[in-house]
């Protein structure tokens, strides 16, 4: 089907309102990644949270781009092609934050609760764009919110996997990744 020019419109508007939501969401994720990194009571975490603001702060960059293009042209068929080639490997990044680390057993409670928090935070960002790939009716529009979901997907991945670890190293059965965010 053929999308009327008011379709088309609705979903420059959409996307706009999205990114716009999605350009704020970042900061917050680069400002407490960048805060818990340099509060990290240990080099493991320190590694962690300076990786993910690093990539938040891309993500952010991207996303103004993609923005700034689409105002400029009024239409989403400026919106980048989406390829995997940038989708950070989460696996090589936790196991290089786990050779810098200090002991896994001297890790307190506190710092459980600050990685509970980080994945709520990419939690969030599935979200906000699972649902935007859902309501938009530009296919590539789909398939960028489908790819920032799967980044916020990674995160949570390498979080979740780090919290393992920490909680409970001796039981730690390796890098798991597929963990979910679904019944977030």
């Amino acid at each position: 089907f053929d999308p009327s020019p008011e379709d088309i419109m609705n979903d420059v508007k959409y996307c706009l309102d999205i990114l716009e939501k999605a350009i704020v969401f970042e900061e917050e994720g680069m400002a407490f990644f960048q805060d818990r990194a340099q509060n990290a009571p240990s080099s493991l975490e320190r590694n962690l949270f300076n990786s993910l603001a690093k990539d938040e702060a891309g993500h952010k960059a991207h996303l103004i781009k993609m923005r700034d293009d689409i105002l400029r042209e009024n239409s989403l068929e400026v919106l980048p092609d989406v390829s995997d080639d940038h989708i950070m490997n989460v696996r090589s990044i936790f196991d290089k934050a786990l050779d810098g680390a200090n002991d896994p057993y001297e890790f307190e409670l506190e710092e459980l609760e600050i990685l509970n928090g980080a994945m709520d935070v990419e939690r969030r960002g599935y979200h906000m764009y699972a649902k935007a790939a859902e309501e938009v009716e530009s296919p590539k529009a789909k398939e960028v919110f489908s790819h920032l979901a799967a980044e916020e997907q990674n995160h949570f991945a390498l979080l979740k996997n780090t919290y393992d670890y920490m909680a409970d190293p001796e039981g730690f059965d390796g890098f798991d990744g597929n963990a979910m965010l679904d019944g977030g």
